[in-house]
């Protein structure tokens, strides 16, 4: 959740989970230690500070690293580990009255397309993954308020023979 609604502090994080701060505390401080979160200092309008959480390195991004037999293995799990979350995604959003399914405003897609594409088009295709990635990567900030929470997932890959 601190991936999504970018750097927060314990007040923010529990008004996004719905939670109260108090049962947050352990949670964080747990999350800091391993390193999973990082934790900065901001000073507040008054004397005291307050505390801040992101994790490392943002935009979260995975090396896919296909060199052996094993790496293959764990590229491979986590991208099924993927595909299933974004099935459970799919399947929580589906409720009528609640989505758009079609217009400029749609908001739930779901598709599989295989076709042909030219070295240009492929680089068309990953500025414009690229692109998506950024928008709805980027930390919520300020005006998270004003905004929905999305999840994309895609899977694009070349299709070979079977072996």
């Amino acid at each position: 959740m601190v991936a999504l609604i970018g750097p927060c502090n314990i007040t923010e994080l529990a008004v996004a989970l719905g939670r109260s701060r108090n049962s947050l505390y352990y949670h964080v401080r747990a999350l800091r230690d391993c390193g999973l979160l990082l934790e900065t200092r901001r000073s507040g309008e008054g004397k005291k500070t307050t505390a801040y959480y992101d994790p490392p390195g943002r935009p979260l991004a995975v090396h896919f690293d296909l060199s052996t037999k094993e790496r293959k293995q764990a590229v491979v799990a986590l991208a099924r580990a993927r595909i299933r979350s974004a099935a459970r995604g799919f399947e929580r959003a589906c409720r009528p009255g609640e989505v758009q399914v079609d217009g400029s405003h749609r908001n739930l897609w779901a598709t599989h397309l295989k076709g042909w594409l030219s070295a240009e088009e492929l680089k068309e295709a990953n500025e414009l993954f690229a692109r998506l990635i950024h928008l709805i990567g980027r930390s919520g900030g300020e005006s998270v308020q004003a905004k929905r929470s999305y999840e994309f997932t895609v899977v694009f890959a070349p299709i070979f023979a079977k072996k």
